[in-house]
């Protein structure tokens, strides 16, 4: 790894320890903010309790003694301003304590990060260090499959040419359709690729699928009215390679694309990839063998990650491994023992039973970024028997140009709408009197998140969506304090 690509990791690290301070900061103001609020509140509590305790002296003295009176009310108010006193430094005490605290933490949190990132880059060192040679290997494996299946066709033809009778010469003679002709009637997998403008990233995303380990497979490409060389790259791998079904299509989506992929879809389970990504060579063979062996819905396994700005393999934020440490490893689950808003949702890191897109009638938003969540939902608000392996079968890129989350654009807008959707869904499979405190939880998250991503041009028109959305939900208020317990910048918000 380069110094360059090394300074400025460690400036994503600093930027992130300064995000964590400025949120300590606040903390320490709020308190100082809160016992400011105390004192003031004491000093008026001992006020009332002296003028009432004064008043009930004179009532005594009945203004006969004046001296008496006089060192009573002296004696109160000492031990007002004693009290006073005790309630500053107390306060002032509690504060350098609250702040010594936050500094520490902070501290301790810098160097646990620091430690992090350098174990994960001298990994990342030391596997691209075996990558190279892995690689070698493959393609020498690879090669040597293809070189015995040359051999045993041509084997076949010397014995055919021995015992069957000589063709007349005006016979034609039979060709060779492909060297990947595996024809393919009842694949045990189906896998869809929706694409679009993607000629840089395609070759790599269909190479990884044509080499897996499971061959019994389809590959659905729909061509999504792409106006880069897409086109002939998929009309180059579907001569190549007789799993590989193309649509090519004028531009509608995403959702539509992938829609029209699992209409088309005739597998007994169903995969998805992002055009932009690839797998490694075992994903589909080991969630199809865990998927038969348990008999279950869906079976899923870890994402990898890959920074294409940085050219360097990184986990995505999203996706770190401590995000998904609350999933089961291998254990059959369902949303009943895990809610499917405490872990990271993707489409891609799964493969799912047609039997369950059927039953359910599963399928994409059209027309809306993010439209997976209507299938990542659909799937896991039904599915009744899951497994996840920690095993990184899938490599997400991230950081690359057009994406939706590099843009921070106006379709970042079309997220609020999928909430919607989802709450739609939870009313429909009965979990959204069960789910609602996760949901709510993961609604406020990604709406704030996302808001604070959002280019300037654009925050007016999400904000106003935002607040129709959450006045839409509806919020307790017993439900509007715990969530502003969470995010005090819910507060901001008028509601």
């Amino acid at each position: 790894m380069t110094d360059d690509k090394y300074l400025h990791m460690e400036k994503q690290y600093q930027d992130s320890l300064n995000s964590q301070k400025r949120y300590y900061e606040s903390e320490i103001e709020l308190l100082k903010s809160k016992f400011e609020y105390e004192k003031e509140k004491i000093k008026m509590e001992a006020e009332d309790k002296f003028f009432a305790k004064l008043k009930e002296t004179e009532q005594f003295f009945n203004v006969k003694n004046v001296q008496d009176m006089e060192n009573q009310k002296q004696y109160f108010l000492s031990q007002l301003e004693s009290q006073r006193n005790w309630y500053e430094q107390e306060i002032i005490r509690r504060c350098k304590e609250t702040e010594n605290w936050h500094v520490n933490h902070l501290k301790e949190e810098l160097q646990n990060l620091k430690n992090g990132y350098e174990q994960m880059l001298k990994a990342a060192d030391e596997k691209y260090k075996n990558m190279e040679e892995n690689l070698c290997t493959h393609i020498q494996e690879q090669q040597k499959y293809y070189e015995n299946e040359l051999k045993l066709i041509n084997k076949i033809k010397r014995i055919k040419k021995k015992l069957l009778p000589k063709k007349n010469k005006t016979q034609n003679e039979p060709v060779l359709i492909s060297n990947r002709d595996y024809r393919i009637t009842s694949p045990k997998v189906s896998i869809i690729v929706p694409v679009y403008n993607v000629g840089k990233y395609l070759r790599q995303s269909l190479n990884s699928l044509i080499s897996q380990t499971l061959k019994d497979i389809e590959i659905i490409c729909v061509n999504d009215g792409s106006t880069d060389d897409c086109y002939d790259i998929l009309e180059e791998y579907k001569a190549k390679d007789s799993r590989i079904k193309v649509i090519h299509k004028e531009n509608k989506g995403t959702g539509a694309a992938r829609n029209d992929g699992l209409r088309l879809a005739s597998g007994e389970c169903i995969g998805f990839l992002d055009p932009d990504d690839w797998v490694k060579p075992n994903m589909f063979e080991r969630l199809y063998n865990l998927i038969k062996e348990k008999n279950l819905d869906i079976a899923m396994c870890m994402p990898d990650g890959f920074d294409e700005k940085n050219q360097i393999s990184a986990p995505f934020p999203y996706f770190v491994d401590a995000n998904f440490d609350n999933i089961p490893h291998d254990r059959i689950f369902n949303w009943r023992d895990l809610s499917p808003f405490k872990y990271p949702m993707c489409v891609w890191n799964k493969l799912y039973t047609k039997e369950l897109f059927d039953k359910n009638n599963i399928e994409f938003a059209q027309g809306l970024d993010f439209e997976d969540h209507k299938v990542i939902f659909g799937a896991l608000l039904t599915a009744e028997r899951m497994v996840f392996i920690r095993e990184k079968l899938y490599v997400y890129r991230f950081n690359r140009e057009g994406s939706v989350l590099t843009d921070n654009n106006k379709r970042l807008i079309d997220h609020i709408e999928i909430f919607n959707i989802v709450e739609e869904l939870m009313k429909k499979t009965n979990t959204d009197k069960i789910l609602r405190s996760d949901f709510l939880t993961y609604k406020i998250h990604n709406l704030l998140y996302y808001y604070g991503m959002i280019k300037d041009e654009y925050k007016q028109d999400y904000y106003s969506q935002m607040v129709k959305s959450l006045k839409e939900t509806n919020l307790y208020g017993e439900e509007y304090n715990m969530l502003c317990e969470k995010y005090p910048e819910l507060k901001n918000i008028e509601l």
